[in-house]
């Protein structure tokens, strides 16, 4: 299999532009396309995507902008929540107010029987704790802390891998520690390609490094810690996203279709 026969998939990503959201219906990258605010949501509901499954979430960040009332009824139409969580490193919104905010949408999750995304940052060990009480099926998109990892497994928590693979120790001990068919690929979107590049001292052309692109280059990395052929991993990362994490989920394609896996 060449390179450009690879099978890419997207565990999480945000709405990003339109260059990138027709890269990945053209290419047929199934991608789930995180809307953190009401007007995201519009654009992905404002097209009949058959690639782009869209998810949405009160985002820890935005915890303090947007009300859940505000997002529920995108949320109510979405066939994933997230991603939602707690962060004590990159946001300065109230941990008190993002947990309220995120218990609320577990509960909500739970009721509506859909899976979840969860940002984690600086809250590991208290989301580990958290979702204990709510048991639901679960992606922790780009875990890169160095502990409570066990706490995850144990749980049955899906994990997609981000493009700091290259360099990230914590992220590469994600790869050699879950069991192969709970790991995923993502690139969080273009923005955090390029955060993660420049992190690692790696060159970065956006006219090179396009969404197919980057995910290349991750699926190359985490094959090659998994001592597997990048080709056969391409697959294997598909499959679990679309016959493991989505498993029983219904979303509407692009032909008016509804698929279910």
């Amino acid at each position: 299999m060449t390179e450009k026969e690879w099978v890419l998939s997207d565990a999480h990503t945000h709405v990003g532009t339109e260059a990138e959201r027709r890269e990945r219906e053209e290419k047929g990258i199934v991608s789930l396309v995180c809307a953190s605010a009401p007007e995201e949501a519009r654009i992905l509901f404002s097209h009949d995507f058959k690639y782009l499954i869209p998810t949405c979430g009160v985002h820890p960040w935005y915890a303090h902008k947007w009300t859940l009332e505000q997002m529920k009824g995108w949320m109510e139409k979405c066939p994933v929540i997230g991603e939602v969580g707690m962060d004590s490193v990159w946001c300065s919104v109230p941990l008190s107010l993002q947990e309220d905010v995120f218990c609320r949408q577990l509960y909500m999750a739970c009721g509506w029987n859909k899976p979840v995304i969860l940002h984690t940052k600086g809250q590991e060990k208290q989301i580990a704790r958290m979702i204990k009480e709510y048991p639901n099926r679960y992606l922790v998109h780009w875990y890169s802390c160095e502990e409570y990892l066990e706490d995850y497994v144990s749980l049955g928590c899906y994990f997609s891998i981000g493009p700091d693979v290259m360099w990230n120790r914590a992220v590469r001990k994600v790869v050699e520690k879950v069991p192969r068919d709970r790991l995923l690929t993502e690139t969080d979107g273009m923005e955090a390609v390029k955060w993660a590049y420049e992190e690692g001292k790696r060159v970065w052309d956006r006219q090179e490094n396009s969404v197919s692109a980057a995910l290349r280059e991750t699926v190359r990395e985490t094959s090659k810690i998994l001592g597997m052929d990048p080709g056969d991993g391409s697959r294997m990362f598909k499959e679990n996203l679309v016959s493991g994490f989505l498993k029983g989920i219904l979303w509407r394609t692009g032909d008016g279709k509804n698929f279910r896996k």
